[in-house]
């Protein structure tokens, strides 16, 4: 012990030592200009690095730039470099490099700390931008800041890479990022913002499109070398009233602009409590009141300018503003005020030229100004941390009111109770803007009646459908709905399906349809229908889609009772855009015996079976929103039991009379006998007395006389098999 003891005083003033010197070395900030210019900003970069090299990195504050232009620019590819005494000096060329992946960004945040460790750090992402959602270029599927054209990549937002790249740069820095500013369109927003919140202190935004000149480099560099000993708070402030001076007939001249300066954990504390404020706002969405104040309410937009209200980006803190004079509930407006005032304290500054910004209040929201627009990025929507504690979608739904997106997919589970045969059936939340409810059903068994592998036609009165092997899902063809303008082309079953006791359709699709902007409040779509009839004649819709879905999924869906069913796929289509249309393959039909729906509108994500019979059962479950869309039916969860269930009482417990099941080999004749708990026979009954396993049970003794509120053993006995279960009689 005494030798550790003795290693152990050694030890500690060297870290001791090794502490103080590297804070010793330390300067007092790091700026890191991340400069994506691989695209159409190739030209601007070189103006904002002159404006850089007007400065001088000091012992004291160290500006480094790592900066990406086009291969065909004059200096080509990525270089790094420290801006010192008017120059810009190179500290490494790294060549073709793809600045969209994090890594990228991650290596650039270790080079610099590993060379010039701060006290705080300010990292500048560089580029375009497009707040949380789909990006400018590079197509739909594309998100976020940072696009690299040589890679054709973006760092998204929405997808989590932007939050993977801040919070693996605070293990690098092994503290916050100080400040990280955008000198992009559109980035202050709360869900922008909800992805920094744990690896952040400040986020120093644009709610408004950034002018061309972007950052006022010069000026904003020149307040901390000046004064290197501001504190993050202090130096985000005069960032954004220098920034927008500069627009203000300043040293960038004259055009309309935001800048602000958002408190990051005061943000996170306002996220968190804004869940009550969605639930309150969605009692009052589909009313007048607030579709007007959405007309009203202060908009940003890359399309117009100045912005109007059509555009996706609204001032979350004018909204909420708005909001409170229309709410007359007092302890509404004290909720709504509380987070209002909650998100308030989260801007730390904000400023703006252009009198049309004049209710911009420093954080915007996302709040489309039509239902087709949510309904297609509410999927990315969800990924994000904002989202996840705020449920804003929700409010959106509710705002729109015509919400036709099913629940997510379900799956089965199971798992025993105890040693008797009971079980919880389980499965995963359906995902939903809406609130969701659920249907289980069970079915003793289901037979394969029709299947077609789309590899002809010969099943089918066909108009307009085909085979093709563009798209399939099992080799070699699928059936293919056919593209064009003002189709109405059906596909029909040769012979009709019979259903005695109901069953299940399943097939899988992959599709791309158009699924438009309003025109006179209606949706512009080509839609493919899944129709059933009993008589041929009348067709019943059991399902339509239309949008996008290039993957491919399986649709099943609960089939009714029915002696003759009829079973029809239509494609309609109007007169303007045309998409790629519907593949659709491996056709199954599967007819139920004994189904049997043992739960319905339920909450619950699981329910609880007892006492089953001995056999095999099959389960299904059903998600419903309170839309009425009717989500895809889950894949056919089994249990089987081996052995015998003991016997039961319904009701249990029971008050005056009962029916008590039993579960027993079919060619056992048995008796069934009552007792007390203490071993006295109160009733038996014959083999003669049941009636399909069960006996009813007057709660009367051998001498007719009503038995006392008690517990009961139940014997059920042959010669061969026994089992003993306990039911309960009360008051």
């Amino acid at each position: 012990m005494r030798n550790k003891k003795s290693l152990l005083f050694l030890f500690i003033p060297s870290i001791l030592y090794l502490t103080m010197t590297q804070s010793a070395n330390a300067t007092d900030w790091t700026v890191m200009v991340y400069m994506c210019a691989d695209n159409s900003l190739n030209e601007q970069s070189y103006q904002d690095l002159s404006e850089m090299m007007q400065v001088s990195s000091t012992t004291r504050v160290k500006i480094i730039i790592q900066i990406d232009n086009l291969s065909s620019s004059v200096e080509p590819n990525c270089r790094r470099y420290l801006i010192e005494n008017g120059n810009k000096v190179l500290l490494s060329d790294l060549g073709l490099i793809d600045m969209a992946n994090p890594q990228t960004l991650i290596d650039f945040a270790r080079f610099t700390s590993s060379h010039y460790n701060a006290d705080k750090y300010f990292l500048i992402l560089w580029d375009h931008g497009n707040g949380w959602p789909l990006g400018v270029y590079g197509g739909e599927d594309n998100k976020g800041i940072i696009y690299d054209q040589s890679s054709n990549n973006w760092i998204g937002v929405a997808g989590g890479e932007l939050r993977y790249a801040m919070t693996e740069i605070k293990k690098v820095l092994r503290k916050n990022i100080s400040i990280v500013g955008f000198d992009a369109c559109l980035m202050s927003m709360v869900e922008v913002g909800g992805e920094l919140t744990d690896a952040a202190d400040i986020m120093f935004a644009s709610e408004e499109v950034t002018p061309w000149n972007g950052l006022p480099y010069n000026d904003i560099f020149s307040i901390i070398i000046n004064q290197p000993s501001l504190s993050a708070i202090a130096y985000a402030k005069k960032l954004v009233d220098v920034s927008t001076n500069s627009y203000n007939n300043g040293s960038q001249g004259y055009e309309p602009c935001t800048f602000s300066a958002i408190d990051l954990k005061k943000l996170g504390i306002a996220q968190n409590k804004f869940i009550s404020c969605s639930n309150l706002l969605s009692r009052y969405a589909n009313t007048a009141n607030v579709q007007q104040i959405r007309h009203t309410v202060q908009t940003f937009s890359i399309e117009h300018n100045p912005p109007t209200e059509l555009d996706d980006y609204i001032d979350l803190i004018d909204f909420l503003i708005r909001a409170k004079n229309i709410i007359s509930n007092h302890n509404d407006l004290q909720k709504i005020t509380e987070i209002t005032e909650s998100l308030k304290n989260s801007v730390l500054a904000y400023n703006h030229v252009g009198s049309y910004l004049n209710n911009a209040n420093g954080i915007s929201i996302w709040f489309p100004d039509n239902y087709l627009s949510m309904k297609k990025q509410s999927s990315d929507y969800l990924s994000l941390i904002w989202q996840k504690q705020s449920h804003w979608l929700s409010f959106l739904n509710n705002f729109y009111g015509i919400d036709d997106i099913k629940p997510s997919a379900i799956e089965l589970n199971n798992s025993q109770i105890g040693r008797n045969n009971d079980y919880y059936i389980y499965w995963n939340q359906s995902i939903d803007l809406a609130s969701v409810r659920y249907n289980l059903l069970e079915v003793k068994s289901y037979n394969l009646i029709f299947s077609d592998f789309c590899d002809t036609i010969l099943n089918w009165s066909n108009s307009g459908f085909m085979i093709s092997s563009q798209h399939c899902f099992s080799y070699p063809t699928a059936l293919f709905s056919g593209v064009g303008n003002n189709l109405n082309n059906e596909l029909t079953l040769t012979e009709p399906i019979q259903l005695k006791c109901g069953g299940l359709l399943s097939f899988m699709t992959y599709y791309s349809t158009e699924e438009s902007y309003y025109i006179n409040n209606h949706l512009k779509c080509d839609i493919f229908y899944i129709e059933i009839s009993n008589d041929r004649n009348n067709y019943q819709a059991i399902d339509s889609f239309y949008g996008n879905a290039k993957i491919w999924t399986e649709h099943r869906y609960i089939l009714p009772q029915s002696e003759s069913l009829w079973l029809r796929f239509r494609y309609k289509t109007d007169a303007t855009i045309i998409s790629n249309g519907v593949f659709f393959d491996d056709i199954k039909i599967y007819d139920f015996y004994e189904p049997r729906a043992i739960a319905s509108n339920q909450a619950d994500t699981s329910y609880y079976i007892f006492d089953i019979s001995k056999g095999t059962y099959y389960y299904l479950a059903t998600p419903v929103d309170s839309f009425g869309n009717i989500g895809f039916v889950s894949s056919i969860k089994e249990i089987t039991l081996s052995d015998y269930a003991v016997p039961y009482s319904l009701p249990s417990p029971f008050i005056n009379e009962c029916k008590i099941f039993c579960d027993y080999p079919h060619n056992e004749r048995l008796n069934l006998y009552i007792y007390t708990i203490s071993g006295e026979l109160v009733r038996k009954f014959n083999y003669s007395d049941f009636r399909s396993n069960m006996i009813y049970w007057d709660g009367k003794n051998q001498s007719g006389r009503e038995v006392t509120a008690d517990i009961y053993i139940i014997i059920l006995k042959s010669n061969n098999f026994t089992r003993i279960g306990k039911i309960a009689k009360v008051k």
